[in-house]
């Protein structure tokens, strides 16, 4: 992959991210420690991270690094999911399994039964 189409990637990704978490460029960049510009270009896909500013970038959005890394969403998806349930009990754990477990019940039974229109 070349790299300017990869920064266009993670620049791309951090800004979805950092939109998520009700982040501006100003707040993102100072958690982490660095310009507004410097986000500001990152996110344009001009400039590119060190490892350093890309993991902690990841550890502010609280996503996985591969999700910035990556083009494949649910690869992403996974990965912040572990990345969110990572250091938890097993009590919430035992929760967020039945919490999935219903919601994939539901969204088969929408699959298997549309609703009409």
């Amino acid at each position: 992959m070349a790299q300017r189409k990869l920064e266009e990637i993670i620049g791309n990704n951090i800004a979805k991210y950092r939109d998520a978490a009700g982040l501006t460029q100003a707040m993102l960049a100072e958690k982490i420690g660095i310009s507004t510009a410097f986000i500001s270009r990152v996110e344009r896909g001009q400039k590119k991270m060190k490892v350093e500013t890309l993991y902690a970038t990841s550890k502010v959005l609280n996503v996985s690094v591969d999700a910035l890394l990556s083009i494949d969403n649910s690869t992403a998806q996974m990965a912040n999911i572990k990345q969110l349930l990572t250091g938890k009990s097993n009590e919430y754990l035992e929760g967020i399994e039945k919490i999935i477990r219903v919601c994939i019940n539901e969204f088969e039974a929408k699959q298997k039964f549309p609703s009409e229109s």
